[in-house]
């Protein structure tokens, strides 16, 4: 259970002469994230630091590390630049990046309960491309998820998506010890893993985020999971064992096309699975019927309260949500 508490001692705090922490705005399976004030200019950051039970584990606080390489790596607009970093009092880093302002699909989910198949063919085009930049500079997300897709507004009300939290992802630049660590665990959130990561197998690529987004998907357009248990264990052995159902035996509606591709996505074997981003991507265009439109639909469906024309400033905390088995 984590510490309500935890890290509260470094509110108030000023680091490196440059960031007051204000206030904690989430604290998840890894990390806790403070809303803070940059102090040459006095606008708002986000600062990610580890939580402190993980300060001595082997590979966490170089995953948070990671996090700035991938940004710095991936040149898509869609990953959050981490602008800085330094290093705290007990020696663990933190991280610097601009405070979102908008609502997770988790969120928005939850409010609506389902999208139209033409706004889940914009999000799923948009989320594409992220994941196709990120592949060919050798990263796997591990951990594609509503709570890790945030969507905001700009001033022209065109919608704007970031793919957050990069910190279980995997590298093709890992050092072989930490590989020989990650063997037979399962890195991800469980009901979006893939069959692959599911069996706690190591060499993994790209279609494993194909499968998340896959799952995304099934639940956007549904309003439930391809796969439930009882428990996590119950859970991994259904999606290494189980064909995901069809879309159209819970919605008849749904278009043809998107649910033969939603269901290529969940092929429980990778080579049967659509096997890019890029694929995906095209594989969509059929389907991208007006997506400027839709794109907008979206940003207009997104809670007032977390748009910046109300003046509230909203983090969707990369860390927080849904403990990861790992």
């Amino acid at each position: 259970m984590e510490d309500v508490q935890e890290r509260a001692d470094l509110c108030g705090q000023t680091l490196d002469e440059r960031y007051r922490l204000l206030r904690r705005i989430g604290i998840g399976g890894t990390g806790v994230v403070f809303d803070a004030l940059y102090l040459r200019d006095h606008s708002h950051v986000a600062i990610k630091t580890l939580r402190p039970c993980f300060l001595k584990h082997p590979d966490l606080p170089n995953r948070l590390r990671r996090e700035r390489e991938v940004s710095r790596r991936v040149l898509h607009p869609g990953v959050v630049r981490f602008f800085d970093e330094g290093m705290l009092g007990d020696g663990s880093p933190y991280l610097v990046m601009p405070l979102l302002i908008g609502e997770s699909l988790a969120s928005l989910l939850s409010r609506l309960g389902q999208l139209p198949g033409i706004e889940v063919v914009a999000l799923a085009a948009r989320v594409a491309s992220i994941l196709h930049a990120a592949h060919i500079a050798g990263y796997v997300h591990r951990d594609v998820k509503p709570e890790h897709i945030f969507l905001g507004r700009s001033a022209r009300a065109e919608l704007r998506l970031h793919l957050l939290d990069f910190g279980v992802c995997s590298s093709a630049q890992a050092p072989a010890d930490e590989k020989k660590r990650e063997a037979g665990r399962v890195f991800g959130t469980p009901s979006y893993v893939s069959p692959e990561q599911a069996a706690g197998e190591v060499e993994i690529d790209g279609r494993a985020d194909m499968f998340g987004l896959g799952v995304v998907m099934f639940e956007a357009l549904s309003g439930r999971l391809p796969f439930a248990a009882s428990h996590v264990s119950k859970l991994l052995l259904r999606i290494i064992s189980d064909d995901a159902p069809r879309l159209s035996a819970i919605d008849a509606s749904i278009d043809p096309g998107l649910e033969h591709i939603v269901g290529k996505l969940l092929a429980r074997d990778p080579e049967q699975r659509m096997p890019t981003a890029r694929a995906l991507s095209r594989a969509l265009l059929p389907l991208s019927r007006d997506r400027l439109g839709a794109e907008r639909r979206l940003a207009t469906r997104l809670s007032p309260r977390a748009l910046p024309e109300i003046g509230t400033i909203t983090l969707h905390d990369s860390a927080h949500e849904t403990a990861r088995v790992a």
